[in-house]
């Protein structure tokens, strides 16, 4: 099998078969990311991506996921795409096909080339989004609007593409997490993502965010804010979606299914907060300061 380091991938798809498609990122710009820092932007032929198939099919003959490898696949044209998609389901025509998409991805595609990527096997996108703010998309370099959100995932919902997104708390800063979260909100309660893994952003070396903190142009959120600023999106996303915060940096853990389950959240979240002490604090940072990557 080829691979180039790093593989990424969302913790729910750790039991898919990892085909490579992509290394690296396209944009590769974002301020808190330190994943690619390595790793030029690079396509894998579609005779390498057989090869793998091949070598997979002999050892797994039966899968049931497959997450298609890279910083974001989806950013290739949707002729790229098809030849890779249906290579796929040549040898695994019944598995799920899920792979990593941004937004400035999707605008490159109209809602007819996004329908036949999906006729032609993939059958989900994970985005990571990160905010619905945009001084925090702005400030943190992703290259879209919250208004772009809106557009282009208007564009998947219209073309049955299904996705789930990511949001990265704690990227406004100190003082700011609440009030970000209630525009983050705002926004994806326009939009049809069934499906959040919410993480933190941690501050890592090597980054232009690391180096804002150190010239104090970035003021790092408590732990405490951590947990205000998902307790204030559980309460207003109306949307129906879950929630993971299952992930090394998150301040506090939990899965959770909107709108069913947001009174016990709510419920478990001011519990917390009630009694959350310096000591617990202390805690918390220490952990998310020793992190190198995430």
């Amino acid at each position: 099998m080829h691979f180039h380091d790093p593989i990424v991938r969302p913790q729910t798809d750790v039991d898919s078969l990892f085909i490579e498609v992509t290394a690296g990122c396209s944009h590769n710009t974002c301020t808190f990311c330190n994943f690619y820092e390595d790793t030029p932007f690079w396509i894998a032929p579609l005779e390498q991506i057989e090869a793998d198939l091949q070598e997979a099919k002999r050892y797994q003959p039966y899968v049931k996921n497959i997450w298609a490898s890279g910083g974001d696949p989806f950013v290739l044209s949707a002729d790229k795409q098809i030849a890779v998609w249906d290579l796929m389901r040549r040898y695994y025509p019944d598995a799920r096909i899920t792979t990593y998409a941004t937004i400035n991805d999707i605008k490159h595609k109209t809602v007819d080339d996004i329908k036949r990527i999906k006729e032609h096997g993939l059958d989900e996108v994970m985005i990571g989004i990160e905010s619905g703010d945009d001084d925090v998309l702005k400030a943190v370099n992703k290259g879209y609007t919250a208004a772009d959100i809106l557009t282009e995932c208007h564009k998947l919902d219209a073309a049955g593409m299904t996705y789930r997104m990511i949001y990265l708390g704690g990227l406004a800063g100190k003082g700011k997490l609440i009030e970000s979260a209630k525009k983050s909100a705002a926004i994806f309660n326009q939009i049809h993502p069934y499906y959040m893994m919410y993480t933190n952003v941690a501050i890592l070396p090597g980054t232009k965010l690391y180096e804002q903190t150190k010239a104090g142009e970035f003021v790092e959120a408590t732990e405490r804010e951590r947990i205000e600023e998902v307790r204030e999106l559980v309460a207003d996303l109306t949307i129906p979606i879950t929630i993971n915060t299952m992930t090394s940096t998150s301040s506090v853990t939990f899965v959770t299914t909107l709108p069913e389950e947001r009174d016990v959240t709510l419920q478990r979240l001011d519990a917390i907060l009630a009694e959350f002490s310096e000591q617990d604090e202390r805690v918390l940072q220490a952990r998310r300061h020793s992190m190198r990557y995430v």
